[in-house]
């Protein structure tokens, strides 16, 4: 609504105009009286602060009630310098600094002795203690700072603040090689974890009512890999240093639980395998010495079996029969053995038992074949020495056939040289009395021709012609 001042007196509007001026002085005269109030409570707080600060904190909170009252009246008052506002009010603020100081002091030196406690720790090499103080400290010193962080500006306060800072950026430095440390000792953890966990394995397998002394090969491949994974686990020297050093360690303490808990495994699986190892080198002797006498066996009839290729004297089929019979003998001797054969059929998977059926079916083997071969052979030479005899027989009849018909020749050659020395000896006699006639002839040259004798009886032996030699040598 417009007011029209045309209407009203010169003195009325003089004092329309002062009353609000009178209003204003009267507020803040009154904002500052109950200001006045509050500040009694401030200066009694202030004297409590050093024996009874509970007290004093009571004190104070009437004061800030009053100073809230007083400046819903006026909030001019907070801003001026007459009636001493502006240094009473400066004076219950450090009141106030004080009293939190007063708090916050005892809350910040109680974190100093944690700040001291984690310098001692980071000293000993001990970091995790360290650490745990350092944030027990951080706490007790930001609860201070929340209530008041004017702490700082006491000097005493602020060295030891900043001195705990260096506490602490040596902290996090050896934080880093902590971390670094955690990880050696984590992995030997996780290592002993594993030695653990194959040894156990191990140890079950061979502790069970259904084990076979065919698994002992695998238990000890199991207990071989962990002990490679406790040698892997050992080469974390730092950790196990550590362990020693620190035993208090939650990191150490299971450390050690684990690698106790391995040595009882190992000492335990270790017994077991102690006691299926020896067993089964006394079933392995068996089967070698087995293995032996079926490869004397062998070697008997192999020598039987070379003996009989060829029979050409009874002492050819008498010594093979009798290294067959050695064979024979070596081999029944382990057949014989039932506990042997049996344990051979209970473990066909051990280089033992394959090598022993190997030799077993070899052997067999050649004795069958060594028996079917000496039976041939004999057979055949039995044949030969019956041919041998026919043969001989033969020949006998042959030879004295020949020895006939030699005498049957040598008779003729006798009849004939006979005939032929009577023929010669006839020609001879037949030639010695021609000689004679010969010689009696030229002695009768006087004597008349036989009258009886025509000269035409002799043919014509040239008459025409000188004789050469006359009937001298028509004789000769």
């Amino acid at each position: 609504m417009k007011v029209d001042f045309k209407h009203f007196s010169p003195i009325l509007i003089t004092c329309l105009f002062l009353t609000p001026g009178i209003a204003v002085a009267d507020k803040f005269d009154d904002a500052v009286n109950e200001y006045i109030k509050g500040y009694k409570e401030c200066t009694e707080a202030n004297t409590l602060r050093t024996t009874n600060l509970a007290g004093a904190k009571r004190k104070f909170d009437v004061y800030l009630k009053q100073l809230d009252r007083a400046k819903s009246i006026d909030p001019s008052i907070l801003n001026t310098t007459q009636r001493d506002m502006d240094s009473n009010l400066r004076y219950c603020e450090r009141v106030e600094i004080n009293i939190k100081r007063a708090e916050a002091t005892p809350i910040l030196e109680k974190g100093f002795t944690y700040c001291d406690t984690a310098k001692e720790s980071l000293r000993t090499g001990d970091v995790p203690t360290a650490q745990s103080n350092m944030e027990e400290y951080k706490r007790y010193r930001d609860d201070a700072m929340i209530i008041t962080d004017s702490i700082m500006e006491v000097f005493a306060l602020a060295s030891k603040v900043r001195a705990c800072s260096r506490v602490e950026e040596k902290l996090a430095e050896a934080m880093k090689e902590e971390n670094a440390l955690v990880e050696k000792i984590n992995a030997a953890i996780l290592g002993y974890q594993s030695v653990i966990s194959q040894c156990e394995t191990a140890k079950t397998t061979i502790s069970s009512p259904k084990f076979s002394l065919d698994q002992l090969d695998d238990v000890n491949a199991i207990m071989n890999e962990s002990a490679k994974a406790k040698k892997t686990a050992r080469q974390n020297t730092e950790a196990f240093t550590l362990m020693q050093e620190q035993p208090n360690r939650p990191q150490s303490q299971e450390l050690q639980k684990l690698v106790d808990t391995a040595a009882q495994c190992e000492g335990q699986t270790s017994e077991y395998i102690r006691t299926a190892t020896k067993n089964k080198r006394a079933l392995e002797k068996d089967i070698t010495d087995g293995v032996a006498t079926l490869k004397a066996s062998q070697d008997a009839c192999e020598n039987a079996r070379k003996l009989s290729n060829r029979f050409v004297a009874d002492a050819d089929v008498a010594k093979a029969e009798s290294a067959y019979k050695d064979s024979a003998t070596l081999k029944s001797k382990v057949t014989a053995d039932s506990k042997l054969i049996a344990t051979v059929k209970q473990y066909p998977n051990w280089s033992s038992s394959k090598q022993f059926s190997k030799l077993m079916n070899s052997t067999e083997t050649c004795q069958r074949e060594t028996a079917a071969g000496i039976k041939k052979e004999k057979a055949a030479f039995a044949q030969q020495q019956k041919d041998a005899k026919l043969k001989a027989a033969r020949d006998a009849e042959l030879e004295k056939e020949r020895q006939r018909l030699a005498d049957e020749q040598a008779r003729k050659e006798a009849e004939d040289a006979k005939r032929l020395a009577e023929k010669k000896k006839a020609e001879e006699e037949a030639r010695r009395r021609a000689e004679e006639e010969a010689r009696r002839a030229a002695a009768l040259d006087d004597v008349p021709d036989d009258v009886d004798l025509e000269d035409d009886e002799f043919g014509d032996f040239g008459d025409e012609k000188e004789s050469s030699g006359g009937w001298t040598d028509l004789v000769k």
